[in-house]
């Protein structure tokens, strides 16, 4: 499928533009050359969107799911990042900088050797938090989420 829009694209943007016309062969489909760059972005986060093909049911279902994790501060899939990136490019960036530090103290916490370690690491990083940061709701999530997950996974290894 993502061949034939790549080949689609390839002969009438190249012969837009060497014509100075429209893009598209149907009336309705006709997109002055100046949009090509808008409507390729369009067809494309179309292609991507995790969402694309579901009912409205499904839809609301996953958007439902997925903002309970974020106020939950559970890890979030790639598809839902990149439902987030093509629907809601704020919520992205600010989710996009949570799983980062979420990432970053799941991965210091392993290399914890002790209880105490483990619970010092993840007390300096709840005391780093800016508190005016606009995601300092969702980050404070996501650190209790990861604390509690490592020291559930975590309880007989570590003295």
């Amino acid at each position: 499928m993502g061949e034939n829009i790549i080949t689609y694209v390839k002969f009438n943007v190249s012969e837009s533009v060497f014509n100075n016309r429209t893009f598209g062969n149907a009336p309705d489909r006709d997109i002055p050359v100046t949009n090509v760059g808008e409507r390729l972005k369009e067809i494309i986060d179309s292609i991507l969107d995790p969402t694309s093909g579901m009912t409205e049911k499904q839809k609301a279902d996953f958007t439902k799911e997925l903002h309970r994790k974020i106020e939950h501060g559970e890890k979030l899939t790639a598809d839902e990042m990149q439902y987030l990136r093509i629907n809601d490019p704020i919520e992205y960036a600010k989710m996009a900088k949570v799983q980062i530090q979420r990432q970053a103290l799941e991965d210091r916490l392993k290399s914890c050797k002790t209880k105490e370690e483990a619970r010092d690491v993840y007390i300096e990083a709840m005391s780093r938090i800016n508190q005016d940061d606009p995601t300092i709701k969702e980050t404070m999530a996501a650190y209790n989420n990861v604390y509690k997950e490592f020291t559930k996974k975590e309880a007989i290894c570590l003295n």
